[in-house]
């Protein structure tokens, strides 16, 4: 190192904005080598930087504690100021911000550097200008240069954060202080951009880059900002007047407040300082004047520690420590964290038996030059430096690999929130300080690039963290749009319905429905749905129309079995049905977010669904509009329109026991009526057998439910006839009845009651069979007559058709009991006889003279004739209105169905005539 007399040495002094670092780079190139020291690695990385675009990365070295960059021809080097090798000999040396010296904690290594770091050719000092009666006193050989400002800098008073101009830094002192602000900026104007000392240059990089990109219009930063960091700021806003500088929470002076306010304007730009509210009572005049004039009450003194103490013993090492300046200007440095750190071990018993090893003393105030990155106290910082010390004094002197492995692999974790990635990156830094010392570990060269991809790693997880919880790229771009009243910002609507306004995604559109984004916040939720009104309007008018005018195929009805009836258009809800004048037309309640279209959009779309409906109901339950519609046909006859009209209320069956009074008081002229409908009047329900298809069955669900008030019950599934259990609603409504333990289709029920029926004409139409045999020869029982046991009274029914439909004994046999049918003799014989009266709750008719019962024994003996049920035919009664009583005989079949009786089409004085063409396409489908 060169003696203090052998190169010039200038003093550039002067506020903020005078481009000081920017001179000391300028001079720095022009040597053929040198180097720069400063306050912080985020600014000796910004340096770094532009060096390396000026000479290349091979002629540039970077030296912190953490990062080392040191090419083997490097010539220039930029590092932090405890990291700078004083005896290296270049051709120029730099100190930056050298009024630093006045810093508690690590004042005494800027007055060293300025005191003894010098360069062959030239040595600059940059810092405040309330250094400069100390420069002239400690370095009286300085040449001192003073610079003004290239900008003004003015006050601009205090005002919310919600009102901040753009381009503006929010300094804080605190990381909680610096989220809360960052996190309520996000809310106002979309996000901001953090830099703080403690982030690593990467993450730091990327937050700034967010920044000068214009991403974000606002930086939250702590004092890092005032050393140095060229930013595009235009107001500086103080959070807070105080700080905690590591003993005791003080009002900053006034060259600290002048250090960050100078931050604002770039060299020729003006630049404003204020505050965010009146933090401790905000400036008082005195700052503001001393501030915007650049008025500074000098440093008195900087502070100072013996540079080279000696190792000989603990003892000489601690006195050396504790020894006082010598100069007036200098004042004894107070304790700072490796002077704590080396008291506290100075008690330890194995450290104090090695006091007098000169080797051991040296190696542990080196260990106590590790840095706490993690900020835990000298006291629990001290186990880690005790543990180096102990591998550095033992064995190869090397530390443990094992330990470093382990510790490096539990910090391997991307994952967790802010302040957890922050804890693992400043845990990294110590692991990194480590790895750079090849003295202290062996393969420092891949340890350290092992480290430094994990802090990469982690600091990229960390600024990804703070994008996501600071920055909200939508919400500015909406904040902005939504500033300008004709915005013409681009909209576009993908398949998936995901809607983006120039490129940020605020939502879907499902239908008509805008839901905002399921990542946005709460608060956020207002904005997105403006901004969705203000761009989709041209959409939802291109959706309105294509509604209006578009095909049945778009449209739906949405039938799910707990939710009431809903219309869809393309699978999107647009529509409710309600309860309406009739079952058959109900009401239709058009979603909310269509009712704010305009006024004839509405009303061209509740047209159209009314439409749809119609013709639904027309072409799946045809029948059931047209006995709505007889049953208000003040033509139809009385006693037709109640029993239509009951019809109707039970969706279109109706069980025969609740209308046979109705039924039997119909004359002969309006029994026709209903069958020209196309009803069967069954043995037990009245029903339409086109509404027990399946889209009739769904439609009437939806009528039902719609006009109840109600919500769509579980039907059964299509195609079924027989259940063997279900919910009782939808059973009913798709048209079955309760059959033993199961239930039963009410058209395959009728069937069955045909197939019974008609059994029974067959029994009575056969002539009764013979008591004994003839005279056949039985060779069993010796040629001796036997004669045949009495048959038992009634008739069989052939059980095919109830087992093919699954219906088990029990299941058939009430079924023919409802018919009206008992059972004769044993019930394994399956035998039945007619009661008349169809199960009804009512008196059997008076029979016609005695007939023997069968369970009778000398039923036989008494009548010399085989029992055979009926005995003999009743006598043909007739009702007072000419109809007979009792089943009437089979009608003729159809042509085309010879199961069915043949129809006669409706007659043009029918009250039914205008509902044939509806019919006729009901029966089609």
């Amino acid at each position: 190192m060169s003696s203090p007399a052998s190169s010039p040495v200038k003093a550039v002094l002067g506020p903020t904005n005078t481009g000081k670092t920017h001179l000391a780079v300028e001079r720095l190139t022009a040597h053929s080598s040198g180097m720069i020291g400063f306050p912080l690695r985020l600014l000796a990385r910004e340096v770094y930087d532009r060096v390396v675009h000026i000479k290349g990365p091979k002629q540039v070295a970077l030296v912190t504690g953490e990062e080392r960059i040191m090419p083997p021809d490097a010539r220039y080097l930029l590092g932090t100021m405890e990291a700078l090798p004083i005896e290296r000999d270049v051709a120029f040396v730099g100190i930056d911000e050298a009024q630093l010296g006045a810093d508690p904690e690590r004042g005494h290594v800027f007055t060293d550097r300025m005191l003894r770091a010098r360069g062959r050719e030239e040595t600059m000092i940059l810092g405040s200008a309330s250094i400069h009666g100390l420069v002239r006193d400690l370095v009286p050989e300085a040449e001192i240069i003073t610079r003004p400002r290239f900008s003004t800098l003015s006050y601009a008073g205090t005002c919310k954060l919600s009102r901040l101009p753009k381009r503006s830094a929010v300094v804080a002192f605190s990381a909680e202080e610096v989220y809360a602000i960052a996190e309520m900026l996000r809310r106002f104007s979309g996000g901001a951009a953090v830099v703080m000392g403690a982030l690593s240059p990467r993450t730091r990089n990327a937050q700034v880059e967010m920044f000068q990109a214009g991403e974000v219009d606002y930086l939250v930063a702590t004092d890092a900002i005032g050393m140095g960091l060229n930013l595009d700021v235009q107001h500086v806003a103080f959070a807070s007047l105080q700080k905690f500088d590591g003993r005791r929470l003080r009002r900053l002076t006034v060259s600290e407040m002048a250090q960050i306010a100078g931050r604002a304007g770039r060299h020729q730009q003006d630049g404003t300082f204020g505050t965010v509210g009146l933090p401790q009572g905000g400036f008082t005049p005195e700052e503001i004047h001393a501030i915007e004039g650049h008025h500074f009450p000098p440093l008195q003194s900087v502070y100072w520690r013996e540079p080279n103490p000696g190792y000989a013993t603990l003892d000489q090492l601690l006195a050396d420590l504790a020894q006082p300046p010598s100069h007036p200007r200098l004042r004894a440095a107070p304790e700072a964290v490796d002077l704590a750190v080396l008291k506290h071990l100075a008690g330890d018993m194995e450290v104090r038996a090695r006091g007098g090893d000169f080797d051991a003393v040296a190696r542990l105030w080196d260990a106590c030059g590790l840095p706490d990155f993690e900020q835990l106290g000298a006291e629990h910082h001290s186990r880690t430096v005790f543990k180096l010390w102990q591998w550095r004094t033992s064995g190869d002197g090397m530390i443990d690999p094992d330990w470093f492995a382990k510790k490096l692999a539990r910090l391997d974790i991307v994952e967790g929130d802010i302040d957890q990635l922050a804890s693992r990156i400043a845990a990294v830094r110590t692991l990194c300080f480590i790895a750079q010392r090849g003295d202290w570990i062996a393969d420092a060269a891949g340890w350290t690039a092992q480290t430094q991809v994990l802090e990469t790693r982690l600091s990229d997880a960390l600024h990804a963290a703070l994008a996501q919880r600071f920055v909200d790229r939508r919400l500015a771009l909406l904040i902005r749009d939504a500033g300008q009243r004709h915005a013409a910002l681009p909209v576009a609507v993908g398949a998936d319905g995901t809607v983006a306004v120039d490129g940020e995604a605020i939502g879907t559109l499902k239908g008509f429905q805008f839901k905002v984004d399921a990542q946005a916040r709460a608060s956020d939720h207002r904005l997105l749905l403006a901004a969705a009104e203000k761009h989709l309007r041209a959409e939802m008018a291109r959706r309105a129309t294509a509604l209006a005018e578009g095909e049945d195929a778009a449209l739906a009805l949405v039938s799910v079995a707990g939710e009431t009836p809903r219309i869809a258009w393309h699978g999107d809800v647009v529509a409710t049905l309600a309860k309406g004048p009739t079952l058959v037309q109900p009401a239709i309640l058009i979603e909310p977010a269509l009712r704010r279209l305009e006024v004839p959009q509405v009303q061209a779309i509740v047209e159209r669904l009314q439409r749809f409906v119609a013709a639904q109901l027309a072409r799946h339950a045809g029948p059931l509009a047209a006995m709505g519609e007889a049953a208000g046909d003040l033509f139809t006859p009385p006693r037709t329109r109640a029993l239509l009209a009951a019809l109707v209320d039970g969706g279109g069956f109706v069980a025969r026991t609740g209308v046979d009074e109705q039924l039997a008081a119909m004359s002969t002229e309006e029994r026709p009526l209903l069958r020209k409908i196309g009803l069967t009047i069954g043995s037990l329900d009245l029903f339409h057998p086109l509404l027990l298809k399946p889209e009739a069955v769904r439609w009437r669900a939806a009528l039902l439910a719609a006009q109840q008030g109600g919500r769509l019950p579980v039907l059964p599934p299509h195609g079924a006839v027989w259940q063997k259990d279900g919910p009782v609603v939808g059973l009913g409504i798709a048209g079955f009845r309760r059959c033993g333990e199961g239930w039963l289709r009410i058209d395959m029920a009728e069937r069955l009651a045909r197939q019974a029926h008609a059994a029974r004409l067959q029994a009575e139409a056969k002539p009764p069979a013979p008591i004994a045999g003839g005279d056949e020869h039985d060779e069993n029982h010796g040629g001796h007559e036997v004669a045949s046991a009495p048959p038992p009274a009634g008739f069989a029914i052939d059980p095919a058709l109830a087992t093919s439909l699954g219906l088990d004994t029990g299941a058939r046999r009430g079924l023919l009991q409802a018919f009206g049918f008992r059972s004769v003799g044993e019930p394994e014989l399956d035998r039945w006889r007619w009661s008349g009266h169809r199960g009804r709750d009512k008196k059997p008719r008076r029979k016609q003279g005695r007939r023997p019962h069968p369970a009778r024994p000398d039923a036989a003996a008494k009548t010399g004739q085989p029992v055979v049920a009926p005995a003999k035919p009743r006598k043909d009664k007739r009702h007072k209105t000419g109809k007979p009583v009792g089943a009437p005989p089979p009608p003729p079949p159809r042509p085309d169905r010879p199961d069915r009786p043949a129809r006669r089409g409706p007659s043009p004085h029918s009250p039914f005539a205008g509902l044939a063409a509806m019919l006729a396409d009901a029966r089609k489908d």
